[in-house]
């Protein structure tokens, strides 16, 4: 079946942007992000000195672009899940479950149709902040692959999180309990990540994990330093952060090389590592999400089941 003539994309589609909620949450999310960005400027100009400085202009675009570029990330964090926390748990409460996965259609174009509206949905969030973003431009400071490091990542989160949402709504029988556990999930990974990491420097610091020389030995192996690197690269905003220091020192957008302190070492730019971690996880999520989609094969009595299962033409012996 092509993707757009999948029923259940079509119909999640015109439901979700025909009504007034849709266009209540892209006014919400403009203005918010709209705000904090004029916020942001009139801080950086009322500080900034008279004269035309280009190095001033840079640092007010610079701050620009990472205002928008984080507000939209907030959002999108806290709204794509929702998009699909209901999609199959929606199904149950309105009794309809049970025709759907009884239909013609697979899990996986079930699954794709629920999770493509919710996701061109989220694309026209981040879609509509480009002209926001694009205002760093007039200021300068901020390069082409920085707004397309962010895009993706921006895109690969909305992705992620609506993958998450999908998966809580094929084990949830509600949509609160659906929506509930996907923002709890996503709290869980948005604030574990930084919060480990600052309890192992800390122990670090007092010599409480490993002694200074274990550590120097161990920083200088790729495989320690590509495992912190995954880690670190997991969480999204951490990812923009590193990308965004990357790119600001003059590295290679996709490669690059480290020096720990007894060589180079060659690694991924962050937005890479970020891209290939959310789009493996989410296909994980995914086929758990169908697996789990599909209907309950009820075994029938003892009797039943060995009349079922006598292979066809086999009468008695």
């Amino acid at each position: 079946m092509p993707f757009l003539s999948n029923p259940v994309l079509m119909k999640e589609l015109r439901g979700r942007m025909r009504g007034n909620r849709s266009l209540i949450i892209l006014t919400i999310y403009l203005s918010l992000t709209g705000a904090i960005t004029l916020l942001v400027y009139l801080a950086f100009a009322s500080s900034a000195s008279s004269g035309a400085d280009p190095q001033e202009g840079r640092i007010i675009g610079k701050a620009i672009f990472l205002t928008v570029i984080i507000a939209a990330l907030i959002q999108v964090c806290i709204i794509t899940p929702s998009l699909t926390a209901g999609s199959i748990a929606g199904e149950k409460e309105r009794q309809s479950y049970d025709l759907l996965v009884t239909t013609l259609l697979s899990p996986l174009q079930i699954i794709v149709g629920k999770l493509g509206a919710a996701i061109a949905f989220a694309t026209l969030l981040i879609i509509a902040v480009l002209p926001m973003a694009g205002l760093a431009f007039l200021f300068g400071g901020v390069s082409g692959i920085e707004l397309a490091s962010a895009m993706v990542i921006l895109l690969v989160t909305a992705l992620l999180y609506a993958a998450v949402g999908i998966f809580w709504s094929t084990v949830a029988r509600t949509t609160l309990g659906a929506t509930v556990r996907s923002q709890a999930t996503i709290m869980l990974l948005l604030l574990s990540v930084p919060f480990l990491f600052v309890i192992f420097v800390i122990m670090e610091v007092n010599e409480v994990i490993l002694p200074p020389d274990l550590l120097e030995d161990l920083a200088n192996m790729p495989l320690f330093v590509y495992s912190i690197g995954v880690f670190l690269c997991s969480h999204p905003f951490v990812a923009l952060g590193l990308t965004e220091a990357s790119l600001s020192a003059g590295e290679n957008p996709f490669l690059f090389t480290i020096d720990p302190g007894r060589g180079d070492i060659l690694v991924l730019s962050p937005w890479l590592v970020y891209l290939f971690i959310g789009v493996l996880t989410t296909m994980t999520l995914l086929l758990l999400s169908m697996r789990m989609l599909r209907p309950v094969q009820y075994r029938g009595t003892r009797g039943m089941r060995g009349t079922a299962d006598r292979p066809p033409g086999g009468g008695a012996g």
